[in-house]
């Protein structure tokens, strides 16, 4: 039997109940013996996690206990297929023909993730994960392979016949010359392809001072907490019904308040740190008091909280799988934002927000002190962040990007023992003030070792305890930065099994592939703005296929990827070609949820509502021309779009203006033209 792995969602029978339970998650499944939670724990054992409970299962019982999970719902006595469908959902079958026929036995060629039965030729093959432009431009230079290649087309469409007769030539050109070559080179629309200088300039572009008023949007709900500059509440979008967050700030104004550009600057921050463990901003607006910003919102509440229940209030506990997750999670934020030459500055349990109360998925939020450095700039000159949380080197030179990873290793330290590596006693015992506690606490950090506590002897493993105390190293020089750190033997033992790129995440990348280049830049948008179920399974591909931990997946390991899916090298460079907006070699997270998400999103009329809503800025009940450039590219931008969106426009409608029917047939038409789900097998 293979071995489960953690992370990996299964059954579990339940002798009291009689029957399987389903949602169950492997939390522990070491392949050695191993010291666990105070215990000592053979190989094969499994700890598994279910409705709020959770369960020890010996080696010898697992096989009778424990199964995957997901069989298909017509009792073939197949597994369903894995991951998510077109439309976002998880499947229920293992296969299309076996949903059309259920109960006949048909099933497809690549039904239970085997490979497809069509067969590539020899060049194809040979050049599976080679960039098609490159492929095709030493296949024009090389007559040895344009020999190759054309006798491998000519045997396949003539079955090995010595001669080819006209039928058969036209369904050589159409299928397997110039079909292909015409899906990978630019195309007439292909002249908007450039819009998208950065991935971090369209993010910022969408995030824009809203002109109309916070109610006419939003209806206001309850309030979840109150600060010395303002207060947030829960909103909800009145088109899209979206939840969010506003956090309301309140201006400078005599002794309270805050700066205007200071609020600004903390969401221009986080305009342009597009990643999946990054809080999102979505909109801000603006009165003569104060400023709201509308964030996503997070209802698993603080990290801080999460340490709490734990270690102070004895209600909660969690695993050094939880801790594990949440540390590789941080440092991929820290690796994606360092890589931008953004420091956050002010790193705590505070500013790490728990996406819901069920997984442990975060956002670091805060990005009021970060900071953006120069390409020639290695240390900050502005002193910031919390006492109990920064770096030595702080005091002295000045904080730098590995300043961040010090405050990583204090959270590291704060969720082993709910306490602090370096302080003072608290409360300052009499005779001793603030001042007294904040000099001591400063000298620890400076020129003493972290504290000991039990918990690092018993309560984790030596590789936990290991990395922590790499990361509270008082030289920076000999600090790790973000990108080692998650290279650490700790990660290792921990690895979830990430989900599969599935079929129908294939077929969407197809699918959006062959769209217009203006429906492409709503998807964009409409992907900025929505919060669907299936980013929770989305952001696990991502950062598993993120292997360089940058924010980005490299267009090398998306063509490997579809090209193990059954995918043609030729089809895997057109969605390249689409997805990689600026040619830089790599796609972000929210190029590819907008890919992703496409085919799902443009049938669901209040997100494509809210998407029109966006670029109808006067609510007029129609868009021009100027107000689409105006929303989706702007600054450097404008010009370009300026001279290419009539053309665009024009495929739409004479008028230069679009209703808001037009707008929304527009982009929720049917799309037919990608590849069909028993053609491809997904990818684990």
């Amino acid at each position: 039997m293979q071995p489960y792995a953690v992370g990996e969602t299964v059954e579990v029978w339940s002798n009291s109940r009689r029957a399987w339970i389903r949602g169950a998650r492997i939390v522990y499944a070491p392949t050695t013996d191993a010291r666990l939670e105070g215990f000592d724990v053979k190989a094969g054992t499994v700890k598994v996690e279910f409705e709020g409970n959770t369960k020890w299962i010996l080696p010898e019982m697992v096989a009778a206990h424990v199964r995957d999970a997901g069989m298909c719902k017509f009792g073939c006595g197949r597994k369903v297929q894995p991951g998510l469908t077109k439309g976002m959902k998880p499947f229920d079958t293992c296969c299309k023909r076996c949903a059309l026929n259920p109960g006949k036995g048909d099933h497809d060629p690549n039904c239970g993730n085997t490979s497809p039965t069509a067969r590539r030729s020899r060049s194809e093959a040979d050049v599976a994960c080679i960039d098609a432009h490159k492929w095709l431009k030493e296949l024009i230079e090389s007559d040895e392979e344009l020999n190759n290649y054309s006798a491998a087309i000519f045997f396949e469409t003539t079955g090995g016949e010595k001669f080819m007769n006209l039928a058969q030539f036209k369904v050589s050109l159409r299928d397997s010359l110039l079909r292909p070559v015409e899906e990978t080179l630019p195309s007439s629309e292909d002249s908007l392809r450039g819009v998208y200088s950065k991935h971090t300039s369209w993010t910022r572009d969408f995030v824009r001072k809203n002109v109309n008023r916070l109610s006419d949007l939003y209806d206001v709900g309850e309030k979840l907490g109150e600060g010395s500059f303002g207060v947030v509440h829960m909103v909800t979008h009145k088109i899209s019904f979206e939840q969010r967050v506003c956090k309301r700030i309140e201006k400078f104004r005599g002794a309270a308040g805050m700066p205007l550009d200071e609020i600004l600057r903390e969401i221009g921050n986080m305009a342009v740190l597009d990643h999946p463990n990054v809080i999102k901003v979505y909109e801000y607006f603006e009165d003569e008091a104060s400023v709201s910003q509308i964030m996503e919102p997070c209802n698993g509440g603080e990290l801080q909280n999460i340490i709490d229940d734990k270690f102070r209030r004895r209600c909660s506990d969690y695993s050094e799988d939880f801790i594990c997750d949440v540390m590789k999670q941080t440092l991929r934020a820290l690796a994606f934002m360092h890589g931008e030459r953004f420091m956050h500055k002010d790193l705590k349990p505070q500013n790490i927000m728990m996406v819901d109360k069920t997984s442990s998925s975060i956002k670091l939020i805060d990005f009021g002190i970060a900071e953006l450095f120069e390409p020639d700039k290695k240390v900050s000159q502005t002193f910031g962040g919390t006492l109990l949380y920064i770096a030595p080197e702080g005091f002295d030179r000045g904080l730098e990007m590995k300043s961040d990873i010090w405050s990583a290793g204090v959270i590291l330290y704060n969720l082993i023992t709910g306490d602090y590596p370096f302080m003072e006693t608290w409360p300052p015992p009499p005779g001793r003030d603030i001042t007294w506690w904040q000099s001591g606490v400063r000298k620890a950090i400076v020129s003493e070792s972290y504290r000991h506590h039990p918990n690092l002897s018993t309560g984790v493993s030596w590789d936990c305890v290991d990395l922590m105390r790499a990361m509270l190293n008082k030289d920076p020089l000999g600090r790790p930065d973000a990108a080692k750190c998650l290279e650490h033997d700790w990660f290792k033992r921990f690895d979830r099994r990430p989900p599969p790129l599935s079929v129908g995440v294939i077929q969407c990348l197809d699918a959006f592939a062959g769209q217009p280049e203006l429906k492409k830049a709503v998807f964009l948008l409409i992907a900025h703005q929505c919060s669907v179920p299936a980013l929770q399974e989305l952001r696990a591909i991502f950062t598993h296929c993120d292997t360089q931990n940058r924010g980005t997946i490299s267009a090398a390991s998306i063509r490997e990827v579809l090209s193990l899916s059954g995918m043609s090298h030729l089809r895997a460079a057109r969605i390249l070609h689409a997805l990689d907006r600026d040619q830089t070699g790599c796609v972000s997270w929210t190029e590819f949820i907008a890919a992703a998400l496409c085919i799902s999103v443009c049938q669901n009329q209040p997100l494509v509502a809210a998407a029109f809503a966006t670029i109808d800025q006067d609510n007029d009940g129609k868009v021009s021309r100027q107000d689409l450039a105006d929303a989706l590219a702007r600054g450097e931008h404008a010009a370009l779009w300026a001279k290419q969106l009539p053309a665009e426009c024009d495929k739409i409608s004479r008028a230069h203006w679009l209703a808001k029917e037009q707008f929304q047939q527009y982009v929720g038409a049917h799309m037919r033209d990608f590849i069909a789900g028993d053609a491809i097998k997904a990818v684990s």
